[in-house]
């Protein structure tokens, strides 16, 4: 019986799979087969430098892939990058040695078979870790495709849906690890939270938060007091964690000397959300004066120290208008549809000057299609938060403020400096299986009443 169930679910697993891959590479063949989404899916240099990616992350991990190619290292010439992470441009590297002036093909139709996993990964989540049922999964995963959530940054040479697909399989193994206690899972559930940091230097505390997962699956399947394997793996794999997801901070330390993932947190305090605030505030004249101060200094750790201070003295001292910024970057985050980046592809003008050209009848109907999204999206969140809530009232208090201490620990940051929808995608998959379960508990009259 057992094996039959096992099956049955494994049969289930590569439907999904299937499912996700086939909807990626239809998406991106369309992509590349469109004039103006071709142009803009293309690497800003030459004759696309005025595309879509012109201003955007994309060279930043290209020309370190590249270097690596020409001098073995992840930098510039011989000198080693402090800015961004290894993970991704190693990855790019494989493809523009494998396949030369072809690789963007390359990396496009690998990330659509990749980017598929999240699917069955996300099964076995909801099932394992939330328990939620088949019918949940069903309708999140509905809700997802039909948002773009998973599927329009396919093609793009970005980190964020390549991070959050390595980060979600690697969730997904440690519950594995210890549901079915094999230690092949909690090896590859290291290796590749291990990859995921050097993805993105966003886990360097993350561990802590994994140990809380982990024991929250041993309590549930009644092995945290029963078996001392388990609590030893968990002990393990937690200190395994916190040196590979420090990682890129280790790197920084021997080729740098300053003990830092990355300067990216620096530049979005001082050259983004301070910005704004100066901006706001009719004193951009602090952000020059700064400059030059910070010129002067020439130890990269002694200018990421002082852009932070700067910052946060700025903040400090318009507090209102700095929470106003935030809130303003998270509605942009988590109020808008995915498919608008394919919008964008397409070379859809989304400007405000283009917005002020429309006739009344358009500019009535892109409002109420931008209100109902909103409202949507907000109630979608109103339901991962109720979800939330009624864990803690039903006394699951470790389960959920492990899962809501996940949710901010990704979300937060991205509201200092914006950055749109995708950096939604490392929980936005498991925030929609939360939403849907509580959805399920109210439409359903006996879950009311129990």
């Amino acid at each position: 019986m057992d094996r039959a169930v096992n099956k049955h679910r494994t049969i289930t697993l590569y439907h999904q799979y299937v499912a996700g891959a086939l909807i990626n590479i239809v998406y991106v063949v369309i992509l590349l087969s469109g004039g103006t989404t071709f142009y803009n899916l293309q690497m800003p240099e030459g004759k696309y430098s005025n595309n879509a990616m012109n201003g955007t992350d994309v060279m930043t991990y290209v020309v370190p892939a590249g270097n690596f190619l020409t001098y073995g290292v992840f930098g510039k010439g011989t000198v080693p990058d402090y800015h961004r992470t290894i993970g991704y441009p190693m990855f790019l590297a494989f493809f523009m040695k494998v396949f030369g002036e072809g690789w963007l093909y390359g990396v496009a139709f690998a990330q659509a078979l990749l980017f598929a996993t999240i699917y069955p990964v996300l099964f076995i989540i909801n099932r394992e870790l939330l328990g939620g049922t088949d019918k949940v999964f069903y309708q999140s995963a509905v809700f997802l495709v039909a948002t773009g959530c998973f599927i329009v940054t396919t093609p793009i040479v970005l980190t964020d849906m390549f991070f959050s697909t390595i980060f979600s399989i690697g969730l997904c193994l440690g519950v594995m690890a210890i549901i079915r206690q094999r230690l092949i899972y909690l090896i590859l559930h290291v290796a590749f939270m291990g990859y995921a940091a050097e993805v993105r230097p966003t886990l360097a505390l993350y561990p802590v938060l994994n140990a809380a997962v982990l024991i929250i699956v041993a309590r549930k399947a009644g092995l945290l007091t029963k078996s001392h394997k388990i609590r030893s793996w968990i002990a393990a794999s937690t200190i395994a964690l916190l040196i590979l997801c420090n990682g890129p901070a280790i790197r920084n330390y021997i080729n740098h000397g300053f003990f830092e993932s990355t300067d990216i947190v620096a530049i979005n305090l001082y050259d983004c959300l301070m910005v704004e605030v100066l901006f706001l505030e009719d004193k951009v004249d602090v952000y020059h004066a700064a400059n030059r101060e910070i010129a002067q200094i020439s130890d990269v750790e002694e200018q990421i120290k002082r852009k932070k201070a700067i910052a946060f003295e700025v903040f400090l001292r318009y507090p209102f208008t700095t929470i106003g910024k935030i809130v303003i970057h998270a509605q942009t985050i988590l109020l808008r549809i995915p498919w608008r980046e394919t919008a964008a592809l397409a070379g859809v003008d989304l400007s405000p000057a283009a917005y002020e050209k429309l006739s009344p009848k358009q500019t009535v109907a892109i409002g109420a299609f931008g209100m109902a999204t909103t409202l949507l999206y907000t109630f979608f969140y109103i339901l991962f938060v109720s979800f939330i809530v009624r864990a803690l009232r039903g006394g699951q208090v470790l389960f959920g403020l492990t899962l809501a201490a996940i949710t901010v620990y990704f979300l937060f940051p991205p509201f200092i400096a914006g950055g749109g929808f995708r950096m939604t995608l490392p929980v936005i998959g498991i925030i929609a299986l939360c939403a849907f379960n509580e959805l399920g508990r109210y439409l359903s009259p006996s879950s009311s009443s129990s």
